[in-house]
């Protein structure tokens, strides 16, 4: 089935009224039935201002205007620089073609017209229009949804305005790094408040990336409010999450994950990890990675996770990240690795001791191909002194 062409708009500019008539009625034929004239190219340009039309049948030898400049000028318009021009010429030799084609034409027909010929090298033109105008649409359509769907994922991570409260509340310095590899991504991080004496820290890194992955973010920020965290440990809040997505992911999807609870009256942090990158423990001036061992989420509904504790008193830090940091290279280096990021870290601390995180990601930045393959996320976490 043909493309429907019956709201398309031609102009024919041509000084010889006979040849504007006889185009007319050639196009007609065609079932293109919105067509305007003109008689030179000082009033072709008017009228495709106010004709607006989808192709313009354009004479080479006019007086005032001849169609070369009138294609000129619409070639230096933005507006137009894709408008479909079909040059019509009696002299039909490689010199012009050329010249037609050096002004900005999209083809040529010669004189005296053949209706088939006509017909045909129209339709081609106001088809290929139509396609790069519904693929323009189009585009522009995925363009502001995929816009929203942003906005919408960052409405799942904490705004700035909760991160202050909270370092307030729990004397606490919080900062945070979020960058998907598209416009969508898979990671998902947040904190939550238990109590006066506990706050709890969550990061998931979702399989894959894009839209899929994004998804898959939405389905997990539905799930966390159904298991309260004020009561159980980190591994059974992690088995409770481990079987809702479990329930709704596809199969081959899953997820990466580190829970922690902050207990500020014991200076004791407990978690249950599922297979995440292992974070960087600060206490005193010793780092240490922690184990973060564990069967992903959504594998399977018999995962069972475990326990670990450490003091994490005034002045220790606690630092998080997806794997992007530690797999994405650049074309002059390879992955920086598990084993050096307390490297990068105590770099990054001799520069700014209360905010290392930018020092950390200039520095990854430097050595790393952008944009990123990955989804990056690292999040610190440090008790006042």
């Amino acid at each position: 089935m043909g493309i429907s062409l019956s709201g398309s708009r031609v102009l024919i500019v041509d000084d010889n009224e006979f040849n504007r008539k006889s185009l007319g009625l050639v196009i007609r034929r065609a079932g293109l039935t919105q067509i305007d004239y003109a008689e030179n190219g000082v009033e072709g340009l008017r009228k495709v201002e106010s004709f607006r039309p989808d192709l313009v049948l354009l004479d080479v030898n006019m007086p005032v205007m001849d169609g070369l400049e009138m294609c000129r000028e619409l070639r230096r318009n933005a507006t137009h620089e894709e408008l479909p021009i079909l040059f019509q010429t009696a002299l039909d030799s490689d010199e012009e073609q050329v010249r037609c084609f050096e002004a900005g034409g999209s083809d040529f027909i010669s004189k005296p017209i053949k209706p088939g010929e006509c017909v045909a090298r129209v339709r081609h033109q106001l088809e290929k229009r139509k396609l790069f105008t519904d693929l323009a649409s189009f585009r522009e359509r995925v363009e502001r949804e995929l816009k929203h769907a942003q906005d919408m994922q960052l409405s799942l991570l904490p705004e700035p305005k909760r991160l202050a409260a909270i370092a307030d509340r729990y004397g606490l310095i919080l900062d945070a790094h979020f960058e998907t590899s598209s416009e969508l991504g898979g990671d998902f991080w947040n904190l939550f408040p238990l109590d006066d004496g506990r706050v709890a820290f969550l990061i998931v890194d979702f399989a894959g990336h894009g839209i899929t992955a994004a998804i898959n973010t939405f389905r997990l920020h539905t799930l966390i409010d159904r298991f309260p965290m004020q009561d159980v440990t980190p591994s059974a809040w992690l088995e409770q999450l481990n079987g809702a997505l479990k329930d709704v992911l596809p199969v081959g999807q899953f997820a990466t994950a580190f829970f922690g609870i902050l207990d500020l009256h014991t200076d004791t942090l407990t978690y249950a990890a599922a297979g995440a990158p292992n974070p960087v423990l600060g206490v005193g001036g010793d780092m240490r990675l922690l184990d973060s061992a564990g069967l992903v989420l959504g594998a399977s509904r018999r995962a069972r996770y475990e326990n670990r504790s450490f003091r994490l008193p005034r002045g220790g830090f606690l630092f998080l990240y997806s794997d992007a940091l530690i797999e994405c290279r650049g074309e002059e280096h390879g992955p920086i690795g598990q084993q050096a990021v307390p490297d990068f870290l105590r770099e990054a601390l001799a520069i700014n001791r209360s905010q290392p995180l930018r020092p950390l990601l200039d520095r990854f930045y430097a050595r790393t191909t952008q944009p990123l393959r990955d989804d990056l996320t690292a999040v610190w976490i440090a008790r006042r002194a």
